[in-house]
């Protein structure tokens, strides 16, 4: 198995100050939206409010040229994404995609629990295809082909499903890329989190499409701040290390594989990190 750790540059130089030096231990707490009791409006309205996040900040603006070179790499511009939600951090970065060479592509997003008011949303565009049909990350059907995606969603799974997510993508001969801008770094995530529900607040009339259920579970009953705030703060403790991902691609080891791992920086001090494996050498 050829693997390494992406180093240098912002990555090498962030790790090396004092606010990216408190990184605390894997804690898997619960989150609420992955639930099977949840909801499904309120898991709707939280992938909502997220993807409405990721449109508008562009969080993993930072990681579409990896993306690109893997795709271009595996010579595969079809991207399966995984626990996609309402599907919005992928595809916040189509058209980077699309301008780095990659006008062939073809995008479907897929979920466990799809959201299929996001489905109808997106449509068939000839360029975007949501499934309404459930589809596990750890047994993905072998007639859905392409390169394998997840977007802060990796952190849902423990680390023997993470694992199995890693080897379903490998038995069958598909590439995979993980990304996720949670990280579990007290000082960077512990005033953002506690922030949340005045961000959910202020950002809830821009969401569209407008729905008064949004209103209603927002200010009159506050049940989406209090679960973004809560889900935000376990999704970072949660999200694995470098090192972590290091050792859960030790352990799907397959001499065909190349696997690139690191940090890069996205909006303000914080970081999206990334673990990309291709059945071809990525340059």
């Amino acid at each position: 198995m050829r693997s390494w750790l992406k180093r240098g540059g912002d990555s090498d130089w962030f790790s090396k100050t004092s606010v990216y030096g408190h990184d605390v231990g894997r804690v898997h707490l619960f989150e609420f939206h992955e639930t099977p009791w949840f909801p499904a409006v309120w898991r709707d309205l939280l992938t909502d409010f997220l993807s409405f996040f990721a449109s508008a900040f562009k969080p993993y603006a930072c990681v579409a040229p990896f993306l690109a070179d893997a795709l271009k790499g595996a010579g595969d511009a079809r991207i399966i994404d995984l626990c996609s939600g309402a599907g919005r951090p992928l595809l916040s970065l189509v058209p980077a995609l699309r301008r780095l060479g990659l006008s062939d592509l073809r995008v479907t997003l897929t979920d466990k629990y799809p959201n299929l008011k996001a489905g109808k949303s997106v449509g068939e565009t000839g360029v975007v295809t949501y499934l309404e049909t459930p589809i596990d990350a750890a047994d993905v059907p072998s007639d859905l082909k392409g390169f394998r995606t997840l977007f802060t969603s990796f952190h849902h799974f423990r680390p023997d499903a993470a694992r199995a997510v890693l080897a379903d993508a490998v038995s069958k001969d598909e590439g995979v890329g993980i990304f996720e801008y949670t990280e579990r770094n007290v000082l960077i995530w512990t005033l953002p989190t506690l922030l949340i529900p005045a961000f959910v607040w202020l950002c809830t009339p821009l969401i569209r499409p407008f729905r008064w259920r949004r209103l209603v579970w927002t200010y009159l009953i506050p049940v989406m701040p209090i679960i973004a705030m809560w889900d935000g703060f376990v999704s970072n403790l949660r999200t694995y290390s470098v090192k972590e991902l290091n050792d859960l691609v030790e352990q799907v080891a397959d001499d065909r594989y190349q696997w690139k791992i690191g940090r890069a920086r996205s909006i303000g001090l914080s970081r999206v990190t990334y673990l990309i494996g291709t059945l071809w050498p990525i340059e």
